[in-house]
């Protein structure tokens, strides 16, 4: 199966919170190409302590990515236990204001409430999630990994068929070259007999025939035509495997195809090879382009 890299799914959610309130979630889950499986969250204090879980949730289901995880909780208030005072704050603030009364002698009381609107005065520590809401925000959490790997799936589908489409234009590209093959060893063949027949002429005829194959041999492209064949066969079964992890696999089959074309285009010193040889390096790198998205 081809997955692709890129992927985004969303929710809304409200979840009770030790039956004495509910906590409202906006979470947004996307995942962008990259060579390895990489994680960014963004989590509210209350759910840090689940991130492991949901990396590791993450790694089971979608395999490789830049994964972008982000919860905004619209009233973290819930969450919060006592207010308590910020003590040292507080004495760092009075400690100051004698410092200033004291160098500038400026006069005045402090009172209570100008200390109270100070910022940092008092401390509202959020409480973590208990277990059993955990349990429902994974639950969630799974629910839109899900869905993201749907809409990779769906792009997917769209990567390999455009992919299986250049496949087909680069067979009919290298049957072309194929045909063609022959008719230029031929010419070449005609015009190295003619260029040495008159140089060669006082040796043996064996050692002409020899001399014109060894070099008829150098610009020989057949073996690289089958290996292309080959290398295409496997691409097209790459693109049809039931793995999920196919993108590595695919992009070194293209190299390989790269290779091979550019191995051929150059021992065979033809216009007509030359110009099918472009085609397909067009095609191959139109390809390689669309499996750097693929898992």
């Amino acid at each position: 199966m081809i997955l692709s890299m890129t992927g985004f799914s969303s929710a809304t959610l409200t979840i009770p919170f030790k039956k004495k309130g509910k906590i409202n979630l906006s979470i947004t889950l996307k995942s962008l190409n990259s060579r390895f499986f990489e994680v960014n969250c963004k989590l509210p204090f209350a759910l840090t302590h689940l991130e492991t879980k949901l990396i590791k949730l993450f790694k089971s289901k979608l395999y490789r990515g830049n994964i972008f995880c982000t919860v905004h909780m619209s009233n973290a208030a819930e969450l919060t236990t006592q207010v308590n005072a910020s003590v040292e704050t507080v004495k760092g603030y009075i400690e100051a204001v004698e410092v200033i009364q004291k160098k500038f002698n400026v006069p005045g009381q402090l009172e209570i409430s100008d200390l109270v609107s100070l910022p940092h005065v008092f401390e509202l520590p959020e409480e973590p999630i208990d277990d059993e809401t955990a349990s429902i925000v994974l639950k969630e959490f799974e629910k839109l990994t899900d869905q993201l790997v749907e809409s990779r799936v769906k792009e997917g589908q769209m990567l390999a068929k455009d992919i299986e489409n250049r496949i087909q234009v680069i067979q009919q590209d290298l049957k072309k070259i194929e045909a063609r093959a022959p008719f230029v060893i031929e010419q070449k063949k005609q015009m190295i007999q003619q260029t040495f027949a008159t140089v060669l002429a006082q040796q043996a005829h064996e050692n002409l025939d020899a001399f014109i194959y060894s070099h008829l041999d150098k610009i020989d492209i057949h073996e690289e035509i089958t290996r292309a064949k080959s290398h295409l066969e496997n691409l097209l079964a790459s693109l049809q495997s039931a793995s999920n992890e196919n993108g590595k696999k695919i992009d070194f089959i293209l190299q390989e195809l790269f290779r091979e074309i550019n191995t051929l285009s150059a021992k065979c010193a033809d216009s007509e090879i030359s110009k099918l040889a472009i085609n397909i390096k067009v095609e191959l790198e139109k390809a390689r382009e669309q499996a750097q998205n693929i898992v």
